[in-house]
């Protein structure tokens, strides 16, 4: 188990740092060259859009077991729908900036503010449109609220969660996304190693019987270590920014670890209340989709948040 999991996660960890070495190089050309189609997010993008329909299938595959039937196809669309007006409004606004000159510095809360009123037009959209679908299919009273409750708390956790994690690359770059999968996932390691060699105090045995405290702490440490290393020795290498402050890149290694380590829990949650041991069996050694996806989904607000307000990399 444990050798198909570090091999499999090298794996995706390599072929992640491919596909984003090839959407800089497309979306840097397109700029320079002015072509309005190639712009940000051109590779990135389409693969995201896949993990996230093979997310929504197992979140609907757990309500389903839960006894939640929403209509599937709203689902997806809503999900769509969010991470997609998400990446339109910052390639507008990448746009107006390296295309029509504008002078308007790239991250900040303006572009904060307009990618955020995208995203949540869209999730209102998404939610009229699981509305409009229940009526579609109304025979009888009884099921229509609770169909409604899944729908949207699914485009809410994946389509409105993941908008953050569009918002981090499109607005601070690969580095600012990378922060977040390499910190995550370095918890994931750490407290995995250490709750395996030392782990004694069970730490949610209901949720997740295999997580001790112990492996809790060891990944808090794995996580403050990281991202020490990524924005004190990586960063300034390669991304010449400005140093970050030991409290700026401290407090962004444990807030990631414990948010993810939320994210994690909040997955063993809707899995076991509906009696579910994974969430799918797409990915070797790990489970789902949702299980590689799950710490990330809840991390990505924290790290914008640590982000836009110049606490790392100021």
């Amino acid at each position: 188990m444990l050798s198909r999991r570090l091999i499999f996660g090298t794996l995706i960890i390599a072929v992640l740092l491919l596909l984003s070495w090839l959407d800089v190089i497309i979306s840097h050309y397109g700029a320079k060259k002015e072509i309005l189609w190639l712009p940000k997010g051109m590779v990135l993008l389409p693969v995201y859009l896949g993990c996230l329909i093979l997310l929504t299938r197992e979140v609907l595959r757990i309500l389903d077991a839960a006894g939640l039937h929403p209509f599937d196809p709203t689902v997806y669309l809503g999900n769509i729908l969010v991470a997609a007006s998400c990446w339109f409004a910052n390639v507008y606004q990448q746009f107006k900036i390296d295309i029509l000159g504008e002078t308007a510095s790239k991250g900040g809360w303006h572009w904060a503010v307009t990618s955020s009123y995208c995203a949540l037009f869209a999730l209102a959209v998404g939610v009229i449109i699981c509305f409009a679908a229940e009526m579609r299919r109304y025979h009888h009273p009884g099921g229509v609220t609770i169909n409604l409750s899944g729908a949207v708390f699914a485009i809410a956790y994946l389509g409105l969660l993941s908008c953050f994690m569009i918002q981090l690359y499109m607005a601070y770059g690969i580095w600012a996304v990378l922060s977040l999968v390499v910190i995550t996932k370095l918890c994931d390691i750490g407290a995995f190693a250490v709750g395996s060699l030392v782990g004694r105090h069970k730490m949610t045995p209901l949720l997740s019987p295999g997580k001790t405290i112990e492996g809790a702490i060891g990944g808090i440490l794995f996580s403050c270590v990281g991202a020490w290393f990524w924005f004190d020795i990586i960063l300034i290498r390669f991304d010449n920014v400005h140093r970050t402050p030991v409290l700026g890149w401290l407090a962004f290694g444990i807030v990631i670890a414990v948010v993810g380590m939320v994210g994690d829990l909040g997955g063993s949650l809707i899995k076991r209340d509906s009696k579910m041991k994974d969430s799918g069996h797409s990915v070797p050694g790990f489970g789902g989709v949702l299980d590689v996806f799950d710490s990330l989904l809840m991390a990505a607000p924290a790290a914008y948040f640590f982000w836009t307000f110049r606490i790392v990399c100021p």
